[in-house]
This record gives C-alpha cells, sequence and structure tokens, in this order.
C-alpha cells in the first residue's frame, strides 16, 4: 500500500486512525509535538505554524493526513487560530507539493460552513490551501468537514456530556428532542482511510461532509449513555423554552443553544463520490461509549494514587 503521514498523531482521532491505517496495509509515520506511547515511526515537528520543518517527517511519504490544529480553546486569540489552522496548514500543503506527496487529506470541521467564528474562518482557509495542492496534476486535496466526533474518551463538549450522565441526577431534558449530526470516532477513521486511499488514485478531491447516518437528539444522547452506563435515564419534561429563559437569565445563551439547537449535515455526497457507508449506528456507538466510560472509570478508581494509566 502507501507511506502515509499523520499530523496530530497523538491525539484522540490520531490515536484511533494509526492502528487502523496500518491494519489497512499502510505503513504510517506519524508526526505531532509529543511522541505517541507504542509508535513505530515519529517525527516530533514541533508547534504547527507557519515556521515548521516538514522535511524529515516527509521523506518517502505518498500520502499525508493532517489532523493537528487548534480548536475550541477559550484562551486562543483570532491570530493563534489563523497561524496554526491557516499559515499551518499553508506550510505543510507547500512542503507536500514540493515532494512526492500525491493526496492531502484535511480535517476541517463543519465550523467552516458557517464561517462565523475565528476557528471556523481558520478552518474554511485551511481548506482554501488543501484545493490549491488539489490542483497541481496528479495530486489530490481532500476536505472533510466532521461535526462533533465522539468516543469514551473524546475531550471537550462529548467528554463533559459523559460526565453529566454518569452523576446519574435527574436531568431537565426529556422534552429536548433536536436534531443533532455527529460522528463516531470508528465512521471519521473509515472515512478517513476510504478517502486517502481514493486521494491516492486521484479521485475525490474538495470538501465533503462527513458524519454518522442517523441523528440524534440530545434526550436520546444522554439515554443512549446512560443505558450503556446501566443507569436509569432520569429525564425530566421540562419544556425546551423554559431552559432557554433560564440560560438567559444566567447569562448562558450560548452554552443552552449548544446543546439545544439543530445541526444537521449531509453525508450523502462523500457516500456517493467514494462509495462509503458508515460502519457505526450511531445509537450502537453511543451505548458503547456509556459501556467503555464506565470502564476506564473503574479501572482508574482501582488504580494506586498517582498512578497513570497509558493511553490507548
Amino acid at each position: 500500500m502507501a507511506k502515509v503521514l499523520v499530523t496530530g498523531a497523538s491525539g484522540f482521532i490520531g490515536r484511533h486512525l494509526a492502528p487502523l491505517l496500518a491494519a489497512r496495509g499502510h505503513e504510517v509515520v506519524e508526526a505531532g509535538r509529543r511522541p505517541r506511547k507504542g509508535a513505530e515511526r515519529f517525527f516530533a515537528v514541533g508547534e504547527i505554524d507557519a515556521a515548521t520543518d516538514w522535511q524529515a517527517a516527509l521523506a518517502g511519504v505518498e500520502a499525508v493526513i493532517h489532523l493537528a490544529g487548534l480548536a475550541h480553546r477559550d484562551d486562543a486569540s483570532e491570530a493563534d487560530y489563523l497561524a496554526v489552522n491557516d499559515a499551518g496548514t499553508a506550510r505543510l500543503v507547500e512542503a507536500c507539493a514540493a515532494t512526492g506527496v500525491r493526496a492531502v487529506v484535511f480535517i476541517s470541521s463543519i465550523a467552516a460552513r458557517e464561517g462565523v467564528n475565528a476557528y471556523g474562518l481558520s478552518k474554511r482557509a485551511g481548506e482554501d490551501h488543501v484545493r490549491r495542492f488539489a490542483g497541481a496534476k496528479g495530486k489530490a486535496g481532500i476536505a472533510l468537514r466532521p461535526p462533533l466526533v465522539y468516543g469514551h474518551e473524546a475531550p471537550g463538549n462529548w467528554g463533559r456530556l459523559q460526565r453529566l450522565a454518569a452523576t446519574g441526577a435527574p436531568l431537565p431534558f426529556g422534552l429536548v428532542a433536536n436534531r443533532r449530526s455527529l460522528c463516531s470516532v470508528g465512521n471519521l477513521c473509515d472515512a478517513i482511510a476510504v478517502a486517502v486511499e481514493a486521494g491516492l488514485r486521484g479521485v475525490g478531491g474538495g470538501a465533503y461532509e462527513v458524519a454518522d447516518r442517523e441523528q440524534v437528539s440530545l434526550r436520546e444522547i444522554l439515554a443512549l449513555l446512560r443505558t450503556g452506563m446501566g443507569r436509569p435515564r432520569r429525564l425530566l419534561p421540562v419544556p425546551p423554552g423554559l431552559l432557554r429563559l433560564a440560560g438567559h437569565l444566567i447569562g448562558r445563551q450560548k452554552m443552552v443553544a449548544a446543546l439545544l439547537d439543530d445541526l444537521t449535515l449531509d453525508p450523502s455526497d462523500f457516500m456517493r463520490v467514494f462509495a462509503w457507508s458508515p460502519p457505526e449506528i450511531a445509537q450502537d456507538a453511543i451505548v458503547r461509549c456509556g459501556q467503555s466510560y464506565v470502564k476506564q472509570s473503574r479501572r482508574a478508581a482501582s488504580r494506586p494514587r498517582g498512578s497513570v494509566e497509558p493511553r490507548r
């Protein structure tokens, strides 16, 4: 198969992606700020920005999967996002164009579709660099736009939802029937692998939304997590309008809107162009998240104080 460089390999998605690529027969080279335990070939490249030196990491590489980036950090400025997701991506793409790399797969975000904040604008700029790479003869540039990516060890909002579900406390979301597109980490990694293999054949340039086939509501997410955790659902029937009013009164409108609003993606273009079907069903994957979260929590509780569980 191909020699593939994965940037951001020590992150949540990268830790799932690298073993999958290896299982599909690819030679995986990893790059990031810090080495990943168990990685056979890893290049520490430091910060991702306009000055990153990619030369050693790209030696002999035929395809690049660019996961590394700056996302949803409260202390990050617009300049910070642009330095990493715009200028950093441009630097990598330029380095790829100067070598034998034939395909670049850039993991963008659905935030690039709207471009209403610094993060979304920086991701859209990164997509533009990948499109220019695809303009060269024999080169393929593919940008994937997932929504929230989940797994039992996922950081950010999904981690907070799992911790909330794990409390077992009654929650006021029993009437929240919004529609949300999510993407399990298993489905995303499978889509990435399919995309990079198509790119190596010169197929599929462009930007695509990628998500689970099924859409779920906040009520369903919490109920499924608690099913996996072996806990009762305990979701109280509070009207969403009252939840929005409460959010307004305490100055948390954005947080409440993020929980209650719809956000739907259409992965049909990606599925058609790449002949791809998500291997995991969303509801099953969410239940497994709850199960794995409980197992991980029990392992953590049983470890001697001060010990650290190795990342998987």
